[in-house]
């Protein structure tokens, strides 16, 4: 199957050496933009006209250079799927409540996400179109590439409304840290296998640094996820594990419990609490404004919890932060049964057809992602002597230059067939780590839904609930005990129980048709 997978790529997505890393790519090699792969429209038909909604982390460009990218976009898929594509660019931070206005007051926007945002509300109520219908046509490449049991968190029923982004399905959880620090203290890494081996290495840097930050309060949550997801085996049906309000379950167990009652919360609370009485944390961990970034650059923090999806990404950090850094894995990798990010057809376009040609562009067309993520090549970008992606000449880094969303390169479609920047992975350890994404195991539940509506007051005043406590008892900032009982209280009374009750019935049934 994995040979079939392989093969398909090769043959739908055109895009050479890049399939095999960026190892040997020349520039304009790897674009897929030939002659070849176009598909000729009829003279006679008049191109159909979509509008595509996506995001950035990075700077909005200005209009002219957004219409640069656009113009670049339909010169292609005017010849290949005979569709032209209105780019509407939001900031991250503002996507979905711009989506929503677009989809509320009518406006056209007939291709979009659920960034960061259950998708089943927009499958439930109308919103998003069932794309069954195309799925062996429109979408038959993407449908055959895409990871296994991709379709589960998008399909109600046997009808599929949409198909999530292709980003990191194989995520161990990791800590980078300062490798120069480590060394000069003789620390062997090697033996970190969990969070509570990280205990005796955060004492010795305190012991020859008293002053330093030793972990970084920002990404605290992240050793909460890998402690309870993929080392605990806890899925959140639909929540977080990190801050759930819904109730989760046990690997094996498809009984859905209060996670702030297992003892296994109060186990990783525990832990955190034992760091922060060392003064691993620093006293102001629960109300720091000081960034990841910053703690980081400074050079007066030994490191950060974070997931190994990029399990280069320590190579990245030294590049931006300015001192040397490295990974440790402290636990395996587990896929849940999250179903946010999905990307979907509005009902009210015109033109679905040429809305999922263009949607299966997105999982299966190089030149297309790469212009979204870095712009135009020797205008945003170039390629460096291994095919990977630096600023051009004149410019320092990519940031800065006229147009990119190299920040978001995982966000639509597949990030496999997006250019790696320099220091990231590329030839053989790039297919290593795709395969390792294709094998990465799932969850019992993977697939599985929650829906809340009718129980949204709940929902919400629980989230609110949550959100009070949570920073302090990621990094062990609060008592324990009296902190997990105080807010256990105001979760029950606010309807918590009656939330998980209604998941419970939902995963019995969802469970009972598998």
């Amino acid at each position: 199957m994995r040979k079939k997978i392989l093969a398909i790529l090769m043959a739908t997505v055109t895009v050479g050496s890049l399939l095999s890393g960026c190892g040997g790519a020349k520039s304009g090699e790897a674009t897929g933009k030939t002659e070849s792969s176009k598909q000729e429209s009829s003279d006679s038909e008049e191109p159909a006209e979509i509008v595509f909604a996506y995001m950035t982390q990075n700077n909005i460009p200005e209009s002219s250079e957004l219409e640069r990218i656009q113009n670049l976009i339909n010169d292609y898929t005017v010849d290949k799927i005979n569709t032209k594509v209105k780019l509407v660019l939001f900031s991250n931070s503002d996507y979905m409540n711009q989506v929503n206005l677009m989809l509320a007051s009518g406006e056209q926007i007939d291709l979009f996400q659920s960034l960061n945002t259950p998708h089943l509300k927009y499958m439930k109520d109308g919103t998003a179109l069932d794309i069954t219908a195309y799925l062996d046509d429109e979408l038959k490449e993407t449908k055959e590439i895409v990871y296994d049991k991709f379709l589960e968190p998008t399909t109600i029923e046997g009808k599929t409304y949409g198909i999530m982004n292709m980003g990191s399905a194989y995520v161990p959880g990791g800590f980078t840290y300062r490798e120069d620090i480590a060394e000069e203290l003789g620390i062997d890494m090697s033996q970190v296998t969990s969070p509570e081996d990280l205990t005796d290495v955060f004492a010795k840097v305190q012991e020859a640094y008293p002053s330093m930050v030793i972990i970084d309060p920002n990404r605290a949550d992240s050793m909460f996820g890998t402690y309870l997801g993929s080392r605990v085996g806890f899925d959140g049906l639909g929540d977080s594990n990190t801050s759930n309000v819904s109730g989760v379950a046990y690997q094996g167990d498809a009984t859905v419990v209060d996670i702030y009652e297992t003892p296994e919360f109060k186990e990783v609370c525990d832990l955190a609490r034992s760091w922060f009485e060392a003064g691993y944390y620093a006293n102001d961990a629960a109300t720091t404004t000081a960034t990841t970034a910053e703690l980081l650059m400074s050079g007066n923090c030994f490191g950060t919890f974070c997931g190994l999806g990029n399990p280069k990404i320590a190579q990245q950090y030294t590049n931006n932060y300015g001192h040397p850094f490295d990974n440790v894995k402290i636990s395996d990798s587990l896929v849940g049964s999250g179903n946010t990010n999905a990307w979907m057809v509005n009902s009210s376009c015109e033109n679905p057809s040429a809305a999922c040609k263009f949607l299966n562009l997105l999982y299966t067309d190089a030149y297309v992602d790469n212009l979204l993520v870095y712009g135009e090549e020797g205008v945003d970008y170039k390629l460096d002597e291994n095919g990977c992606v630096v600023a051009p000449d004149g410019y320092t880094d990519l940031n800065s230059v006229a147009y990119t969303d190299n920040m978001n390169y995982y966000y639509w479609g597949n990030k496999w067939l997006t250019y790696p920047v320099a220091g990231g992975l590329y030839g053989e350890e790039k297919e290593a780590n795709k395969q390792q994404n294709y094998d990465a195991k799932l969850s019992d539940y993977y697939g599985f839904m929650y829906d809340y509506s009718g129980k949204e007051a709940e929902y919400t005043a629980c989230q609110n609930i949550v959100a009070e406590y949570k920073k302090s008892l990621w990094v062990g900032a609060a008592d324990v005990d009296e902190t997990i009982a105080e807010m256990t209280k105001r979760l029950k009374a606010a309807g918590m129980d009656d939330l998980i009750q209604v998941k419970q019935e939902q995963l019995d049934k969802w469970m009972s048709n598998r």
